[in-house]
């Protein structure tokens, strides 16, 4: 079997599974079962799939007609210029994070002094070692209420060479915990509950912890507006990703009296999707 033919055959499998974005799964899952570049299988369609590859692609094939994420299969995620492992212990992070992840990287560069950064939500600790990675003197504080998730969290740490620089918190509520930091950044939950069962099949595959965000879906991005103050330094900053039509909703409960400084940005869909606020 050749590389082109075999991408050809899984191609219409996956599609015929409903799968979204069956072609770029399909190169996905060979070039890793080949242990070769994505690109590579592109470049040239004549490479020869050892059996051994394909039993593994064919395997990994299956799972996603099952409609499991993709990152779940291969067991890792690129996220910015790191690689995590991710698996089902964890949201699998999504692009939009990613540029969460850029803008509070953003707000950390106009900050002086030793930084420090709470993830709240952590999961698979993607944000929180992007930017300790970013920035070689940061210390930052991953806050998750799901014990696994944490230790994914930490393992990723470990394996990044993160860990000495990065306090693994199992918590599921800001209040009582002891920071004192220039900003929390977070991806909190924030899908409504009466959503989540009409979610795809991929999503579903996910912790519902890490999706559930209450009868609005803002439960969690509530409780960090109103406890968050008392955890940040003297202009410190709050920096959430949320959905569709919840940032505006979500700047009300922003008062004036505390928060100096506030406003939403769109993401590169032209979603109005985070929130920034700074306390005085």
């Amino acid at each position: 079997m050749t590389a082109g033919k075999t991408l050809k055959e899984a191609l219409s499998r996956l599609a015929a599974a409903g799968v979204d974005e069956a072609e770029l799964n399909s190169q996905w899952l060979l070039a890793e079962a080949m242990g070769v570049p994505r690109l590579n299988l592109l470049a040239d369609p004549s490479l020869p799939v050892p059996a051994a590859a394909l039993r593994k692609f064919n395997k990994g094939l299956a799972l996603k007609e099952q409609g499991l994420p993709l990152a779940y299969i291969l067991g890792w995620q690129d996220f910015r210029d790191i690689r995590i492992k991710v698996d089902k212990r964890v949201l699998v992070p999504r692009p939009e994070t990613e540029e969460l992840a850029g803008f509070a990287a953003d707000f950390l560069r106009t900050r002086k002094g030793e930084l420090s950064v709470m993830d709240y939500g952590a999961g698979s600790g993607a944000i929180g070692l992007w930017l300790t990675k970013e920035f070689p003197k940061l210390r930052v504080k991953a806050v998750e209420k799901s014990a696994r998730a944490l230790a994914c969290a930490a393992e990723n740490a470990a394996a990044l060479g993160l860990a000495a620089r990065m306090e693994f918190i199992r918590a599921s509520t800001l209040q009582g915990l002891s920071a004192n930091v220039d900003l929390i950044v977070s991806n909190p939950p924030y899908i409504p509950t009466g959503v989540i069962p009409g979610l795809a099949p991929e999503v579903l595959s996910e912790p519902r912890m890490s999706l559930d965000g209450g009868g609005d879906g803002l439960d969690v991005a509530r409780m960090l507006v109103n406890l968050a103050p008392s955890k940040l330094k003297k202009g410190g900053a709050l920096l959430l990703e949320l959905s569709g039509g919840q940032a505006k909703k979500l700047m009300d409960a922003l008062p004036g009296k505390v928060w100096k400084e506030k406003r939403t940005h769109k993401d590169l869909n032209g979603i109005e999707r985070f929130v920034f606020a700074r306390i005085k």
